[in-house]
């Protein structure tokens, strides 16, 4: 018998590729388009800032490459770029809360957000990325599972990426210029909210029909994706703004600039 090079994969195997390369290249070019466009003052950003940063693009490069291997190449160094991803990945989770400190503390969250909110958010981003991740490595050997659970892992934190690129053609839109986008934006908050929860889930919708039309059937993964977009947004919006939890969140920046204040 030839010796299997590769891990079998189902039908969907090249869809699965190109839908992840792509959705990882657009995160990266949203995030790219704000710092080229100066719209951030990225040497001016905390040191935690520049390090999920850069773990994060680490990260998109690590499963693009992961999911090529995984249908076109070794299966040793799938497994052994396998336990670096677990590492990787804790170190996505890790980062990102403390950023999510960072910017609680240092008054850098979005205008358009409130802290409650934003804490929430970030909060079940994460979780959901952590849930899939998880279960990706748990399924490892059902590999119909666990690609589509990777794939979920960047669905379901892909959430800052839209806070982006979406700004790029709702502020021409509402009709606002350089000048008062910040105020339009913030006037038409529920709008904008409405419009990111309805191209997230769109982009589930989308990739859920791509894969029934190549595989032949809708694979049940789809389902927790939706559901789990959903709860992203209804918790951030529900428990993000109750009084407790913007208290909460205040408190979490105080503390931490409290700490910073007394290492100086």
């Amino acid at each position: 018998m030839k010796p299997e090079t590769a891990i079998t994969l189902d039908d969907g195997n090249t869809y699965l590729n190109r839908v992840l390369l792509a959705l990882a290249i657009i995160a990266a070019l949203g995030f790219a388009l704000i710092s080229l466009l100066g719209l951030v003052d990225v040497p001016s950003l905390p040191l935690i800032t520049h390090a999920h940063a850069v773990i994060m693009a680490s990260w998109l490069v690590l499963i693009a490459v992961q999911s090529h291997l995984g249908s076109h190449g070794s299966i040793a160094l799938h497994k052994r770029l396998g336990k670096f991803g677990a590492l990787l990945a804790l170190a996505v989770v890790a980062t990102g809360l403390m950023t999510l400190v960072d910017v609680l503390s240092t008054g850098r969250v979005p205008p358009i957000f409130t802290s409650g909110y934003f804490l929430m958010l970030g909060i079940m981003n994460l979780t959901g990325f952590s849930f899939c991740v998880g279960a990706a490595l748990v399924l490892r050997k059902n590999t119909g599972w666990h690609r589509r659970l990777m794939l979920g892992s960047l669905i379901l934190i892909y959430e800052p990426a839209l806070g982006r690129i979406l700004p790029f053609f709702l502020v021409p839109i509402l009709g606002a210029t350089p000048e008062n986008a910040v105020s339009v934006m913030m006037e038409n908050r529920d709008l904008i909210d409405t419009v990111r929860v309805s191209v997230h889930l769109s982009i589930v919708t989308i990739i859920m029909l791509g894969d029934r039309l190549v595989t032949g059937r809708f694979h049940p993964i789809y389902a927790y994706l939706f559901v789990g977009v959903i709860c992203v947004y209804s918790v951030a919006n529900g428990i993000g703004g109750l009084p407790a939890v913007s208290e909460f969140a205040a408190y979490v920046g105080g503390t931490e600039a409290l700490i910073q204040g007394g290492a100086q």
